[in-house]
């Protein structure tokens, strides 16, 4: 899998491509942790096709560390596969889960 992060103006922003799951999730978990300091942090599920549970900790995991630096969290442009899991776990209804407007 390929991640990719963008900072700017305070904004942290992951970008994972393809599926995330068991394999995939504890790098972008490294990524994550690595973060000091931000005011939001953004994950774009705009290429992610798949997510496992794995994934899914991955994103409360985001969300916690969000939390811990006084920040923001959004999950963005999310595919129908993947929202439908959100709403099926209720997650959808705790965290900024944002569906992919074509």
């Amino acid at each position: 899998m390929n991640i990719s992060k963008k900072t700017e103006n305070g904004t942290v922003t992951f970008s994972p491509e393809g599926w995330l799951d068991t394999v995939s999730s504890p790098e972008l978990g490294d990524m994550v942790d690595a973060v000091t300091e931000a005011s939001s942090l953004v994950l774009d599920f705009d290429k992610v096709e798949y997510m496992s549970s794995a994934g899914l900790r991955q994103v409360i995991a985001t969300h916690k560390k969000a939390k811990a630096l006084d920040a923001s969290f959004a999950v963005i442009n999310v595919c129908p596969t993947v929202m439908s899991i959100f709403r099926m776990t209720s997650i959808d209804r705790k965290l900024d889960i944002r569906a992919k407007v074509d």
